[in-house]
């Protein structure tokens, strides 16, 4: 016999023709002889009377069948080669076959088992036809066997996921080119890799014939549908999650638990009633630490609060169909500092007082000042020579500490919270890798004159290119027309500068939040409108404003200060690069904590809360030199990408690093993996994790320098919620699995019909056929029809008499 592959259906399949045509005439004439002779002994007979001519019609037919016998009419029909076409028998091996309608019931992965190794007389009749193949899935493919010795092994039913697609695929790719008469499917269709917009089925190259087994109609269930996070600088309460939960056909009441995933320490609870099929739960909070995080988003009937008392139970007892999507896992990264701000100050104030009183509370920031307390004075060449040319504010300092004196030509700084002595010896950096160490930078009651025109280029770099914050508060000297206009100071500002005759009287100027202001949680102190409202409306008046021009396009306006009629911008920022910049040209906010009323703020301190809002949100999206990240993919069967940045001390991305990782499951054993170059970007590592099923992991990234010297850690993690997808729908999707048969010329097999689908398919259209011819002779209908003309002519004859 040649190759299956070679062998070409019939083009005569379906089609009739004699066997022995030489005998057509004999026949015909010797047939017609004897139907006419027939006719005319029933013509000259009338005691039949009209039955005659009925008894002559059966009679010529039992004549003219048995001529066409003489004459072997051929029926010619094509069949499947014997083991030429493959026929793959795939099967579901997830966890969603192991739900059953109830718990008398089998479950689907039951109803498939017993279909393939009890009531398997279908697998016997295909396997002599086609070549079967035999495959389950789950998260991946893989070839098994179908006979009983592995009956117990075949199907484990603990796959995390249903790829499904994938496996289709998988199939298509394996047996390109060769022939495949069809795919039996035995599956609930609840994929996890559901295909992209516009995907055709009918791209497999094959068709799929979907098993269907009994469907869960109704099913009582209570399930996480989906879980939000939202983090704000917003201090007290920065993190919000809003819990979505579907409570199905459950008639009771549900509750909500948010715990932390390592301690179990319920956060908060929430109770939903059950009227609507879907509700949310939205809990505000602030972690105890920084950094990351897990926590576990848990719901269940309050009749089964006691099943749930230390997290989601082994056993399912609550009467639920799967217990494997009440629970979600959570992971929040809240970045942790320690964080940099340099303020500079052109006069010593009770500005840096608060800020720096606000800070002090905050463990994620360091403020380091650099005040002027003095300026330069002009330095005369005619001095006598008994006069010193240090400033007075020096003298008297013992001989080894003359150095540290400014001349006369330099400011008088002082330097507060600096980690070293030698940091900011020579006052304002002029350098990157000095500057550069910092997050965010705050410039109060200082003209740009202060700064050379190298230090003011490099504190525009700081914003543009290495992504820092930059603050400008009001003052004297903050603001100026022309120093400031043609400073890169204008540039990096979010206002224009004023028109040279353009003044701020003083009075008293209330502050009032804009639109865009309420939106922003950074700038408000209360978690709702009416309340910030009320508190701005008991806020102490600014009576010194900055004259300032008009807002930059692309600049938000988020508070003003009025009085009467004039509205002037308080709060103004702006995108600039890769960093982030604000204006605030009120000279005297220090009174608003000077005059903080304490009866109607209690404990709570608004303006330290504000300044650290602030700071946060100057330094919240400043990059740092080693950063790591995630890229959880939308499909759960594909890898999480871990990708680290490395950058130098100036923010170039650093190429020939060496990145470790130190991945460590919660609850489990720490692993290492190594980060390979990305070679679409410089300074950029990946790696890839493929998670086995749901679970917390943090991972550490180092990364070293070509020289081994250490660059820098970062931390970050993620989350794996596998069950929530294997069980986002627990009824079977008819939908799906007719749409794949209708798309691949399939159709859908209910179980109960899958012997006779597997009788008819050798006669459906199969890639490899040969053609055979059948002798209708042989037929038994023919000869019974026969036999049936003439006892019926017989019959009709003693009828009358005549036998």
């Amino acid at each position: 016999m040649p190759p299956a592959e070679s062998v070409e259906p019939s083009s005569q399949s379906g089609t009739l023709f004699l066997g022995s045509p030489e005998w057509l005439w004999p026949v015909a004439i010797a047939g017609l002889l004897l139907i006419g002779m027939t006719f005319y002994n029933y013509s000259a007979s009338n005691r039949m009377g009209p039955f005659r001519w009925l008894a002559a019609v059966l009679k010529s037919l039992a004549i003219a069948l048995f001529g066409l016998c003489l004459l072997q009419p051929m029926q010619s029909e094509s069949r499947p080669v014997p083991q030429a076409n493959i026929v793959p028998i795939l099967v579901d091996d997830s966890q969603s076959m192991q739900l059953k309608a109830n718990r008398d019931s089998l479950s689907r992965g039951e109803q498939v088992s017993n279909l393939l190794f009890l009531n398997n007389s279908w697998r016997t009749r295909l396997e002599q036809d086609f070549d079967v193949r035999s495959y389950r899935f789950s998260d991946r493919i893989e070839s098994t066997r179908l006979d009983d010795s592995s009956a117990a092994g075949m199907l484990t039913l603990k796959g995390s996921r249903s790829s499904l697609k994938s496996s289709l695929l998988a199939l298509s790719e394996r047996f390109t080119g060769r022939p495949v008469g069809g795919i039996i499917l035995m599956s609930d269709g609840n994929l996890t890799d559901p295909p992209e917009s516009g995907f055709d089925w009918s791209s497999l190259g094959f068709p799929v014939y979907p098993v269907v087994t009994d469907e869960l109609e109704e099913v009582e269930d209570v399930r996480i549908e989906d879980v939000s996070i939202r983090q704000t600088d917003f201090e007290s309460a920065p993190i919000t999650a809003i819990i979505k939960v579907d409570t199905g056909s459950k008639e009771k009441d549900v509750v909500v638990q948010l715990r932390d995933a390592e301690t179990k320490k319920v956060v908060g609870e929430q109770a939903i009633a059950s009227e609507e099929a879907v509700s949310e739960a939205t809990f505000r909070f602030r972690p105890e630490q920084s950094g990351l995080r897990f926590y576990e988003a848990v719901v269940f009937s309050e009749v089964d609060r006691g099943e749930f008392k230390e997290g989601v139970p082994h056993e399912n007892s609550t009467g639920e169909a799967t217990l494997a999507n009440n629970a979600r896992l959570i992971a929040i990264d809240r970045k942790a500092g320690p964080y940099r701000i340099l303020y500079i100050s052109g006069r010593p104030n009770w500005e840096f007082k608060f800020l720096r009183r606000a800070l002090a509370a905050d463990a994620e920031i360091q403020l380091v000042g650099l005040i002027r307390i003095a300026n330069k004075e002009p330095k005369f060449s005619f001095r006598d020579q008994g006069v010193s040319s240090t400033n007075p504010l020096f003298e008297g300092l013992d001989k080894e500490d003359t150095e540290i004196a400014q001349q006369y030509d330099e400011p008088v700084m002082i330097r507060m919270g600096v980690r070293q002595s030698e940091e900011l010896s020579n006052g304002f950096p002029e350098s990157p890798e000095e500057l550069f160490a910092y997050h965010a930078v705050i410039l109060d009651d200082i003209e740009s004159e202060f700064f050379s025109g190298d230090q003011l280029l490099l504190l525009r770099q700081f914003v543009s290119a290495r992504g820092g914050g930059l603050l400008l508060l009001g003052g004297q000297e903050s603001f100026a027309a022309k120093g400031f206009s043609e400073s890169p100071l204008g540039e990096l500002a979010p206002v224009y500068a004023p028109k040279s005759d353009q003044i701020t009287p003083p009075g008293e100027y209330r502050m009032t939040l804009t639109r865009e202001g309420m939106l922003q949680p950074w700038v408000r102190l209360r978690d709702n409108e009416s309340a910030e409202k009320d508190r701005l409306s008991k806020m102490a008046a600014m009576t010194t404003v900055n004259a300032v021009g008009d807002v930059k396009p692309g600049a938000f306006t988020l508070a003003t200060v009025t009085e009467g009629n004039e509205v002037i911008p308080a709060i103004v920022a702006q995108r600039f690069g890769k960093g982030r910049t604000a204006a605030i040209p009120i000279g005297d906010l220090w009174r608003w904590s000077m005059h903080r009323d304490s009866k109607s703020d209690g404990d709570h301190d608004d303006p330290a809360q504000a300044w650290r809002q602030l700071s946060h949100w100057l330094v919240g999206e400043v990059p740092r030199r080693v950063e790591a990240r995630i890229q959880s993919p939308s499909d759960p069967n594909e890898p999480t990408q871990i990708v680290v940045t490395a950058r130098d001390e100036v923010y170039l991305p650093i190429d020939n690093a060496t990145v470790d990782l130190e991945i460590t499951p919660v609850a489990g054993e720490p692993f290492t993996m190594v980060a390979l170059p990305d070679d679409s970007a410089q300074g950029v590592y990946r790696a890839s994790h493929w998670a086995r099923g749901s679970g917390a992991f943090r991972v550490v990234a180092r990364v070293k320098a070509a020289d081994g010297s250490l660059v820098g850690e970062s931390e970050t993690g993620w989350v794996a919620n596998t069950d929530a997808a294997e069980f986002k729908q627990l009824t079977c999707d008819h939908k799906l699995l007719q749409a794949i048969a209708s798309a691949t010329g399939g159709e859908v097999i209910p179980s109960d019909e899958l012997d006779s689908f597997v009788s008819d398919l050798p006669r459906r259209k199969l890639p490899v056929t040969e053609p055979t011819n059948h002798p209708l002779w042989h037929n038994h209908w023919l000869m019974l029809f026969a036999m049936g003309c003439l006892c019926g002519e017989w019959g009709l004859r003693r009828w009358k008499g005549m036998a």
